[in-house]
């Protein structure tokens, strides 16, 4: 099971200089990825929507995230844009990385974000929907780990 202190330690990392930030950032998406690969109820819920990648630019970092959910699982890749040979559609996110940071905190939710211009998007908005029910359903289950690790 994932540690709730592991988790705690990464977010206070999001305060570091740029390269730990992108090393936190790094692990903070593959340890998301790993506790929604490896959760029945989370894996369930991904096969509901759309396959489709999704990219994350922090602009003042030059720091690429690309996500691609097919099925039930998603796989992660940040250091150049992976061959796209099944077709999927792209979603582009743009943001900084204090955006990044409050995010991920909570400290502002996605869609305020978005409505603050915050967040830019390129694709179609049902798509950054979808993003917005999953990233929702991964901060449960970020938060239910978090607080039955003990």
């Amino acid at each position: 099971m994932i540690d709730s202190n592991a988790i705690l330690m990464m977010l206070n990392s999001l305060e570091s200089s740029e390269s730990t930030f992108k090393s936190t950032i790094d692990k903070f998406i593959r340890l998301g990825i790993k506790i929604a690969n490896e959760n029945e109820e989370f894996h369930e819920e991904l096969k509901l929507y759309d396959d489709k990648m999704y990219h994350i630019y922090i602009n003042d970092v030059d720091y690429n995230i690309w996500l691609k959910k097919i099925g039930g699982s998603v796989t992660y890749n940040n250091s150049y844009f992976e061959e796209n040979s099944e077709g999927l559609g792209v979603i582009h996110f743009f943001l900084t990385k204090n955006t990044m940071k409050k995010v991920i905190t909570r400290k502002i939710q996605a869609p305020d974000a978005f409505m603050r211009g915050l967040i830019k998007i390129r694709g179609d908005l049902s798509d950054a929907l979808q993003a917005r029910n999953l990233l929702s359903l991964f901060f449960t289950l970020m938060d239910y780990i978090a607080n039955n690790s003990d």
